[in-house]
């Protein structure tokens, strides 16, 4: 009988190791491919032959007054895409089609949800001001009151208001009493803070 050489051994556990990483690499791979639907081949997952089946949708609206803008996604079965743009109104238009993505953009000359329905009251440069939307930002500054100043607030009106406080014409208004429900509003609470 023949004695192994201890290197044999070696070579043996070396190349057990390699088998066994091998072997975990191709587990992982085909874990991943399974997950994210494959390659497009039927074996590879239920999914693949469904994800083929739908058109996503993506709705893109960009309010110019404000710069901001929403995105919103839908899908549809692919037999029916044709029905859905055809349903679409001229404010919309195709920004992209790959087949199984649609993207449409429509831009609109008004602000959005926020900057339309939101008012601001809170202390800006020393003074109460009045800003559209629910952040201080000076693109949006509507009214700086410069006869209301930081140091003249009740220390209460002053913490408050440095925090900020949000004046909000609910979705029951219609868009276009808005306006006047907001002015209405915030003049009600400035007069209010000039009295203390």
């Amino acid at each position: 009988m023949l004695a192994r050489s201890p290197r044999s051994a070696y070579k043996q556990i070396a190349l057990a190791l390699i088998s066994i990483s091998a072997l975990f690499c191709t587990v992982i791979a085909g874990r991943m491919l399974l997950k994210s639907g494959g390659m497009g081949f039927s074996f590879f997952g239920p999914e693949a032959d469904v994800s083929h089946t739908g058109v996503r949708v993506e709705y893109r609206t960009e309010y110019l007054k404000c710069g901001d803008f929403l995105v919103e996604y839908r899908e549809y079965p692919a037999g029916e895409i044709e029905s859905v743009m055809a349903d679409l109104s001229q404010a919309w238009s195709v920004t992209g089609d790959d087949g199984r993505k649609i993207s449409l953009l429509r831009q609109l000359e008004e602000y959005c949800d926020t900057h339309h329905r939101l008012r601001l009251i809170t202390i800006y440069r020393g003074y109460v001001c009045v800003f559209r939307g629910k952040e201080p930002d000076p693109r949006f500054l509507l009214r700086e009151r410069l006869d209301i100043r930081e140091g003249d607030l009740a220390a209460r009106d002053r913490a408050f208001l440095k925090a900020g406080h949000v004046i909000e014409a609910g979705p029951e208004v219609p868009h276009e009493e808005v306006q006047a429900v907001l002015e209405r509003e915030v003049a009600i609470y400035l007069e209010g803070i000039k009295e203390h």
